[in-house]
């Protein structure tokens, strides 16, 4: 199985694309019961009924690390969920949206979330866009988001439905947010490294869709799209992905660059970055001096990202 040409074509124009039926449903339905177990310590409908005898306290959603019967990181332990990243299909797919056989994993996790005590999106519907490129790249968006992002998939274990809470993705922004960034930045639009504070406010982003799918589908999207969560409609409804993140390993030194020192450990590393040469810069991942990344967009978003970086030696 691969990715048609119009499949292709609609993931580097929209910056996403569902792939329906990419996993079996007896591999899907064995992962699901898999990644319940991982998340809850038993079956969701179980899981339902403690919730409505006991209350919110008397169960824990797992995510990430934080779980009831197992290991929501990958690798989980599970063989049902590990070997979803073995499939030759998946990895051809993945392949072809970043253009290159020769990929790098960045990273893996199961992702969960429960209707009754979900608590994973914004208040408001305009509120809460964000980009997940940094969740492994110190760096900020490039125009060239075939060269300098990375992938991301999400393998939908059962069907996600409008009510389900399903991801709403900005079609094309991957490619828009580069223009209107800067701009975001001075007025105080942009939150940190990732975040958009008001959708409202660019009127050059497509209106937001939702990406339901049926359950074996395969949702494939460039780092720098700009998607939000949403809140459930249906309190009793879960949603539940087994996701991965794979580079080019062209550019895998610095598209990965954070995952080492995610969370906790930015603070050390993020001074760090600000203050030291080039030369040490790059021993970390970074592209090297006279790389393309470096244009006078980029440069100028490194200003925003590290203020109290020397960027003289990138110009």
């Amino acid at each position: 199985m691969a990715l048609t040409d119009e499949q292709l074509v609609a993931f580097h124009r929209d910056g996403f694309v569902i792939v329906p039926d990419a996993y079996d449903s007896a591999i899907v339905a064995a992962a699901l019961d898999a990644v319940e177990r991982a998340a809850y310590g038993m079956p969701f409908t179980d899981y339902l009924q403690k919730f409505d005898a006991e209350g919110p306290g008397s169960v824990t959603d797992g995510f990430h690390g934080e779980s009831e019967g197992g290991r929501t990181q990958f690798p989980t332990g599970d063989d049902a969920l590990d070997a979803l990243i073995e499939d030759d299909d998946y990895l051809d797919m993945f392949s072809q949206c970043l253009g290159s056989e020769d990929m790098n994993y960045s990273n893996a996790h199961l992702f969960i979330r429960f209707g009754p005590t979900d608590k994973r999106h914004a208040e408001h519907l305009w509120q809460g866009y964000h980009i997940d490129h940094n969740t492994n790249c110190f760096l900020p968006p490039s125009a060239n988001t075939y060269q300098y992002g990375y992938v991301n998939s999400a393998v939908y274990l059962h069907d996600v439905l409008p009510d389900g809470a399903p991801m709403h993705v900005i079609p094309g922004s991957h490619r828009t947010l580069i223009d209107v960034l800067p701009e975001l930045i001075r007025s105080g639009d942009w939150s940190g490294n990732s975040a958009l504070t008001d959708l409202r406010k660019v009127t050059e982003f497509q209106d937001p869709v939702p990406a339901t799918a049926s359950a074996g589908s395969v949702l494939f999207y460039n780092s720098y799209l700009v998607h939000a969560a949403v809140p459930f409609k249906n309190k009793r409804a879960q949603r539940c992905f087994w996701t991965l993140s794979m580079a080019r390993r062209d550019n895998s030194t610095w598209s990965k660059l954070a995952n080492p020192w995610q969370y906790g450990e930015r603070e050390f590393l993020t001074p760090f970055l600000e203050e030291t040469t080039p030369r040490v810069r790059t021993l970390l991942g970074w592209p090297p001096l006279g790389d393309a990344y470096y244009t006078e967009q980029t440069v100028d978003l490194l200003a925003s990202w590290f203020p109290g970086m020397d960027l003289e030696p990138y110009r």
